[in-house]
C-alpha cells in the first residue's frame, strides 16, 4: 500500500497501526511535503459514528499536545479522518524497550497527563477523555502527547453516547454498567496508566492483594497508595477531581519524610475548627495517637483555652510526666497552661497543634505548619461560621478541609459545592486514645500527609446563601459552588 496516493492529496508511507475499530496511516502532504495521520474507519464498522466523533471533537482544541483536524473525506467503503502526526514513541513501546521507569519520570508523565486532562476540562464546553491507555499517549523528548480522541465525549452530551469504547485493563468498571462516567472515570484510566508503567502489565482487578502488592514492589508507599486510590471499584472512593490527584503526585516529590530520624527532618501538622464543638480535639488527638502506635512518635500541643486535657489529667491518675509533657495512652500530650515550656523536639518528628477554634488571632501561626487542616461544620445550623471561617482562608494555600459527623449522601453532597477544594470526611473512631486498626483510618491518614506540599488558586467566592446571577434561588439553602480553581 507504501507510495499509494489518497484524494490526490496525500502519499501513504507506511502503516502505523491496524485494529478493529480504525487502520492507521503515515502520509505526506504532497504540495506541503508534511506528514499526517490517516485514520480510515469502515462504513460497516458498528462504532463507526462514536468513532467520527473524534473529528468533531478535535477541531476546536487548540493544544501542542493534542493533534489538529485537517481534513475529512469518504469513499464508497470507508471514511477518513486527517491530523496532525504527532511523532515520538508510544508509552507501550517505550515501557517495553526501558523495561523499568524511574519513579520521578513515571510522575512527571502523570502530572503532564493530569494538565492535559484539566485543559479538556476547562474548556466551555468540557471532554471527558474515556481512553487513557499506553497506546495513546505520545511520548517525544519526555513530552506527553494525547491521541486518538474516539471515545471521547462532551461532558454535556454523555447521554448520547452508544458505546462504552473502554479498553480491557484500562477502562474504568462504571463503562461497562448504567452509570454515567464523569471526571473519575478518567481517573480510575491514569491509575491504571501508573500501574502499567510500574508493573509493565495491565491492571487486573480479580488479581489477589498479595500479587498485586508484589507487583508494585518497585515503586514507593505514597505512589502504591495513589495507585490504589485511583483504581477504587467505587468511584465515590477515588480522588475527587484531577487537581486533588495532581496534588498527590507532586506531594511525593515535596512531602518530608515523616519521622525519618536520618534525616532530622520534622512535619507540623495545625487542626483549628469553624467553630467549638466540631470535632477539633477529638481529630488531633486521633492523628497523634496513630502516628504514635505506628512507631512514628508524636506530641499532641493544646493551644487553646478548653482545658480538655486538663479535665483528663484530673480523671486518672499516676499519668507518667516528662518535661511537661504527659502520656495519655498512646498519645504524648502539652497540656496548653505548660505550651510555653521548653522540650526536645528531636525527639517528636511529628508535632500536633490543636489550635481550637480559628479566628485572626491565630491565623499566622496556623498557616506556618507543615500540614494545615480545617475541621469545618456542615449541618445548617454551624454554616454560618463555617462561612466565616472560608472568607478568612479564601486566598491562603494548601490547606485541607475535613467534616465530621456526616454519612456519605451528606458528604457527597458538601464536596460537590466545595467544587476543587481538598475535602475529606473523618473516620469515624469512638475513643481517639485507643483506636484499633482501622483500613479507612489508614487510608485517611495517608491522604493527610502524603498530598501535602502544593498550592490551590482559589478565586474569589460568595457567600453560601448568595443567590444566582440572574437574581433568583439557587434551590438550596447554602449555594457552595463558587469556588474556583
Amino acid at each position: 500500500m507504501t507510495d499509494q496516493i489518497w484524494f490526490q492529496k496525500y502519499r501513504i508511507i507506511k502503516a502505523l497501526g491496524r485494529g478493529g475499530s480504525a487502520d492507521v496511516y503515515l502520509a505526506e502532504h504532497i504540495k506541503l511535503k508534511s506528514l499526517r495521520a490517516i485514520k480510515r474507519i469502515s462504513k460497516d464498522n458498528i462504532l463507526r459514528e462514536q468513532l467520527l466523533n473524534e473529528a468533531y471533537i478535535l477541531k476546536n482544541l487548540k493544544h501542542s499536545c493534542i493533534p489538529v483536524i485537517y481534513d475529512f473525506e469518504e469513499d464508497a467503503n470507508n471514511s477518513y479522518i486527517i491530523e496532525q502526526y504527532i511523532e515520538g514513541m508510544s508509552l507501550k513501546v517505550l515501557r517495553e524497550r526501558y523495561r523499568q521507569f524511574k519513579e520521578d519520570l513515571i510522575i512527571n508523565f502523570a502530572i503532564q497527563i493530569c494538565d492535559l486532562l484539566q485543559y479538556l476540562y476547562s474548556l466551555d464546553n468540557p471532554i471527558l477523555y474515556l481512553d487513557l491507555k499506553p497506546e495513546n499517549i505520545i511520548i517525544s523528548g519526555n513530552v506527553v502527547k494525547l491521541i486518538d480522541f474516539g471515545a471521547s465525549s462532551f461532558k454535556n452530551r454523555l447521554k448520547d453516547r452508544k458505546f462504552s469504547l473502554g479498553t480491557k485493563g484500562y477502562a474504568a468498571p462504571e463503562l461497562y454498567t448504567d452509570h454515567m462516567p464523569d471526571e473519575r472515570t478518567d481517573i480510575y484510566g491514569l491509575g491504571s496508566l501508573l500501574y502499567y508503567m510500574v508493573t509493565g502489565t495491565a491492571y487486573v482487578i480479580q488479581l489477589s492483594k498479595r500479587r498485586q502488592k508484589e507487583l508494585l514492589r518497585h515503586c514507593s508507599r505514597p505512589l502504591q497508595h495513589i495507585i490504589h486510590q485511583c483504581l477504587r471499584y467505587n468511584p465515590l472512593l477515588r480522588y475527587s477531581s484531577v487537581q486533588v490527584l495532581k496534588n498527590k503526585l507532586l506531594g511525593i516529590n515535596h512531602r518530608k519524610l515523616i519521622g525519618n530520624s536520618d534525616t532530622g527532618e520534622s512535619v507540623s501538622i495545625a487542626i483549628a475548627g469553624t467553630q467549638h464543638r466540631v470535632g477539633t480535639t477529638h481529630l488531633a488527638v486521633l492523628i497523634t495517637t496513630y502516628f504514635n502506635k505506628n512507631g512514628k512518635k508524636a506530641l499532641y500541643v493544646e493551644n487553646n483555652d478548653s482545658c480538655h486535657i486538663s479535665a483528663i489529667l484530673n480523671r486518672y491518675q499516676n499519668i507518667k510526666t516528662t518535661d511537661g509533657i504527659c502520656q495519655i495512652f498512646n498519645c504524648y500530650t502539652m497540656p496548653a497552661y505548660k505550651r510555653n515550656l521548653p522540650y526536645k523536639k528531636e525527639d517528636y518528628p511529628v508535632t500536633v497543634v490543636d489550635y481550637g477554634c480559628m479566628d485572626d488571632s491565630k491565623l499566622e501561626d496556623f498557616l506556618k505548619a507543615d500540614i494545615k487542616l480545617i475541621v469545618a461544620g456542615a449541618k445548617e445550623w454551624e454554616l454560618k461560621e463555617t462561612e466565616k471561617v472560608l472568607r478568612l482562608l479564601r486566598s491562603e494555600k494548601n490547606i485541607k478541609y475535613l467534616f465530621n459527623f456526616l454519612n456519605g449522601n451528606q458528604y457527597r453532597k458538601i464536596v460537590k459545592h466545595m467544587d476543587k477544594l481538598d475535602c475529606y470526611r473523618t473516620p469515624y473512631e469512638p475513643d481517639p486514645y485507643k483506636s484499633t486498626d482501622n483500613e479507612y483510618l489508614e487510608d485517611f491518614i495517608k491522604n493527610l500527609i502524603y498530598g501535602r506540599g502544593r498550592v490551590h488558586k482559589y478565586a474569589k467566592r460568595t457567600d453560601l446563601n448568595e443567590k444566582t446571577d440572574q437574581g433568583k434561588s439557587t434551590g438550596e439553602t447554602h449555594h457552595w459552588n463558587n469556588w474556583n480553581t
